[in-house]
């Protein structure tokens, strides 16, 4: 019996329980997306145009990581499965021209687009961007 709820009190700490069912705890889900697609209704060979620039890789793991790091960010859940997000960032590198960014919101509406020479001001303008719609009450919608 201490067993049971022992485990009951470590799995639905509050800890585990903002995670549990895809839930961040009223936290807006940030979906980096790797690429665009230039015809998303297509089931047969979409063609897609890949963020990277010049046949290197698309960084988003890097996009990924300064989500994390910077303070403008904080208070976003990042998540890899696109059905949990509320926004999605596209951001391209434009090799030595900057990066180009645009966020949409979960409808697919763009709510904010923008370049900066450098990634990690990208991904700041991106962040202030989602934090005021999302303040605004629209939730990501």
């Amino acid at each position: 019996m201490k067993r049971l709820f022992l485990y009951l009190a470590v799995f639905f700490s509050p800890a585990v329980v903002p995670y549990m069912h895809g839930q961040s705890a009223g936290r807006p889900v940030v979906y980096v997306m790797p690429n665009a697609l230039a015809n998303p209704e297509s089931n047969s060979g979409a063609v897609v145009v890949d963020s990277a620039r010049n046949d290197k890789e698309p960084q988003v793991a890097m996009i990924y990581q300064e989500l994390q790091h910077r303070k403008e960010c904080q208070g976003f859940s990042e998540n890899m499965i696109k059905e949990k997000a509320d926004y999605f960032l596209l951001l391209q590198h434009g090799g030595g021209r900057g990066n180009r960014w645009a966020v949409s919101n979960r409808a697919g509406e763009v709510i904010a687009s923008g370049q900066s020479l450098v990634l990690g001001n990208s991904v700041k303008d991106a962040c202030l961007a989602m934090k005021k719609n999302w303040g605004s009450g629209s939730r990501g919608q």
